[in-house]
């Protein structure tokens, strides 16, 4: 049987280095997967695939379902089938999530597929907002992010943990976004304390990069010097 694929468009080096024109359609990006994370053409805004459906969570916090013939400039999906299932957690925070990860449950070395569902006292998130040629680099994009904190709001929060030796590649650890019930709030996660709630995981060996194919991609600095230091305070 063929192992599982993590399927991923462009690079996290590439958005470090301003390229966020969208080159891959969300119709393609669903081909490879029904559960993932990434971003929209121009940088504007968080995304969260879920099924068929496709989120787009604002930097003005709305939550949009998104035509599928819009593009996106980085994103990852696998086709997810929890084979991990942790029911009853309760009043665990971000860091108290990853240690109990950390002590077994992932595998430090392949690609973790992580949702986690439930209830939560407190959510803090972040989201980028739309960007106009010439593009910034991203570590100055993200100086001017809208923040929100919210509390007591039933939610999903979907990711992946990803190894060091992914650097540059996509974003080592855990990167994770959150979508509302409601789908009145969303965005990248910074900090969470989950009230209770139930926690699913895949893991993904098997891993496919389609890469750009625009000049600009071809002619970008994708290995800076300052690259750990550059995804640390883009994804922090």
């Amino acid at each position: 049987m063929m192992s599982k694929t993590f399927y991923q468009t462009s690079m996290m080096s590439a958005l470090i280095a301003g390229l966020y024109q969208g080159d891959f359609t969300i119709a393609q990006l669903l081909e490879h997967g029904d559960f993932g994370i990434g971003t929209f053409n121009d940088l504007d805004g968080e995304m969260i695939v879920l099924g068929k459906k496709v989120y787009q969570l604002t930097s003005k916090g709305d939550v949009r379902l998104v035509d599928h013939s819009i593009t996106t400039p980085f994103a990852s999906v696998v086709k997810f089938e929890p084979t991990t299932v942790e029911n009853h957690l309760s009043e665990l925070s971000r860091d108290a999530l990853e240690a109990m990860l950390n002590q077994g449950l992932i595998e430090h070395n392949a690609i973790n597929a992580i949702r986690l569902t439930g209830q939560f006292s407190y959510v803090k998130t972040r989201t980028v907002p739309a960007q106009q040629r010439p593009y910034p680099p991203m570590v100055e994009v993200v100086k001017h992010q809208p923040i929100r904190e919210v509390e007591h709001v039933s939610g999903v929060m979907i990711g992946f943990k990803i190894p060091d030796y992914m650097i540059g590649i996509n974003v080592p650890g855990y990167h994770f976004h959150f979508l509302s019930d409601d789908r009145s709030t969303g965005g990248h996660v910074s900090d969470f304390i989950l009230t209770k709630g139930k926690l699913e995981m895949e893991t993904f060996k098997d891993f496919h990069l389609r890469m750009p194919a625009s000049s600009e991609f071809n002619q970008a600095d994708l290995n800076p010097e300052d690259l750990k230091s550059a995804i640390h305070v883009t994804e922090s």
